[in-house]
């Protein structure tokens, strides 16, 4: 069994961003040479995500709203009394979705619908560097 990690960094911006990685999932897949076996997503980040779904801006916008709805960028949070920083909100909203998924590999490919794309989610204010890290195990 081969048990293959890779840490990528990318810059979703600043705010609500959902960025599709789905490609650079799929290149570091391919370069493991795995035929069978599974891909952990991590996103080492406490605020945002990661979701496989569709990435289409309609979707992408719900979503926003739905996060606003739940966790308002503009509300009252208990963290933001520290003075330390004021994403709150960021951090509320991040406990309703995943910081991981896994997905299985057969021959050698991702195992993803024909809309499913593996995307980060962050609402962090600040435009700041994210890490994902990935890990495959198989033969």
């Amino acid at each position: 069994m081969k048990i293959k990690s890779k840490t990528l960094e990318i810059c979703p911006g600043a705010g609500y961003a959902v960025e599709n990685i789905t490609h650079l999932v799929n290149a570091f897949v391919e370069q493991t040479g795995v035929i069978e076996g599974q891909l952990i997503v991590f996103y080492k980040h406490t605020t945002g995500s990661i979701v496989v779904g569709e990435h289409e801006a309609g979707i992408i916008a719900d979503l926003e709203d739905a996060l606003e709805s739940l966790a308002p960028s503009a509300g009252r949070y208990v963290q933001h009394l520290r003075e330390v920083d004021y994403n709150g909100y960021a951090h509320v909203r991040s406990r309703f979705m995943p910081t991981s998924v896994v997905v299985p590999i057969c021959e050698g490919r991702l195992v993803l619908g024909t809309h499913q794309e593996i995307q980060v989610v962050d609402n962090q204010p600040e435009e700041l560097p994210r890490y994902v890290f990935l890990q495959v195990s198989g033969v």
